[in-house]
């Protein structure tokens, strides 16, 4: 009876070991280093962090020693990022709008960028919907499924526009939240006679303020119509006169004469994709913007870059519409290490294997 026991005792440890092994082994990740950059830009005059650069670069650069993770298996591999990668911290930074749109002169401010917030995975075929998807604000977009809104003037009243997805080979995305956080000072025309430059009575400058929302940028990246309002505060002593360039940099104001304007803000996003995007508001009020993207992701192995692209809507109530978009620059190194994890039935058996031979241990000594 003792050499019978020992036997079971051995066997299920065997099989004990096996399953772990099987388990583990299924579902064994590798940790890879992780390079790159993040850039949002909003119409055709704020990028954000405000940069000078062309898009696509951007000055959101990962966080040093960033990692990822990613299974074994064919391209495009799934990847999962821990959250966090992206940091950018607040920095103030003036751009002057006017020639991009008529009603700002420029927009001052001082954000901070933290990308994205929780751990978040893309993979081929990530993002919901259609091979293509034609979304506008107010329409649903479920699994394998195309609203088709019509043309580029699609949308709601109070936030027009149109997104247009378009599978490519080898798609790859998902959704991912981000949070923009910090401040903006708007400086709005005021209704005077002169265009920059002037000065003197007749240049009116009206401050507002522009406090993101949770997601803070405008939705992009997000689920369709993932977004949200932002209050747009008129600031209290924010009328002036004032001194404005040609490119509608405030260089000088006088004693303020008045509150300023509130400029709220509605806005919806869309997924990151390395398929092709096109991003139409007809209805902004420098001209129609109308910007067609594609990504790509050529990874061999895991191993390589992967460029996606987002868009976004938006409309305020004095400077208006505007059609908003993402880019995400990745550069996977080659895996540091693997990463073990444990899929749910393989915990599972694990724990009965435990339990069985614990009782075998159990009874053994209750036996002496």
């Amino acid at each position: 009876m003792f050499m019978s026991s020992k036997v079971r005792l051995t066997s299920l440890l065997a099989a004990f070991v096996m399953v772990a092994g099987m388990a583990i082994t299924a579902q064994a990740q590798t940790v890879h280093p992780l390079t790159g950059n993040l850039r949002f830009q909003i119409g055709d005059g704020l990028p954000i962090p405000i940069t000078f650069q062309p898009a696509p670069n951007g000055a959101i650069v990962n966080v040093p020693g960033a990692v990822v993770s990613q299974p074994a298996g064919a391209d495009p591999r799934k990847i999962t990022f821990m959250g966090g990668e992206f940091i950018y911290l607040p920095n103030t930074a003036v751009l002057p709008v006017f020639l991009l749109n008529p009603a700002v002169y420029q927009v001052k401010t001082s954000l901070g960028v933290t990308y994205p917030l929780a751990s978040t995975a893309f993979s081929a075929g990530g993002r919901a919907g259609a091979a293509t998807v034609e979304f506008c604000p107010g329409s649903t977009v479920m699994s394998g499924t195309n609203p088709a809104c019509a043309g580029p003037g699609g949308g709601t009243t109070s936030l027009p526009g149109i997104m247009i997805y378009t599978k490519t080979a080898a798609q790859f995305g998902g959704a991912m939240t981000g949070r923009v956080f910090g401040g903006a000072d708007v400086a709005l025309t005021g209704g005077g006679l002169d265009a920059p430059p002037c000065a003197g009575a007749q240049c009116k400058v009206q401050m507002a303020l522009a406090s993101p929302n949770s997601t803070g940028t405008g939705g992009i990246g997000n689920n369709f119509g993932g977004g949200g309002t932002s209050p747009g505060s008129a600031v209290p002593s924010g009328a002036f006169t004032g001194t404005i360039t040609s490119m509608g940099a405030v260089i000088g104001v006088g004693a303020p004469s008045g509150p300023g304007i509130a400029n709220p803000a509605t806005s919806g996003g869309a997924p990151w994709t390395t398929g092709m995007l096109t991003v139409s508001q007809t209805a902004a009020l420098a001209g129609a913007e109308i910007f067609v993207l594609t990504g790509s992701d050529a990874r061999v192995g895991g191993v390589g870059t992967i460029s996606l692209v987002a868009g976004g809507l938006s409309a305020r109530a004095t400077s208006g519409p505007n059609a908003n978009r993402g880019w995400m620059n990745l550069t996977v190194g080659s895996a540091l290490g693997a990463l073990p994890s444990m899929s749910g039935p393989g915990i599972a058996a694990l724990v009965g294997l435990m339990s069985l031979a614990g009782g075998y241990a159990m009874r053994q000594r209750n036996r002496k």
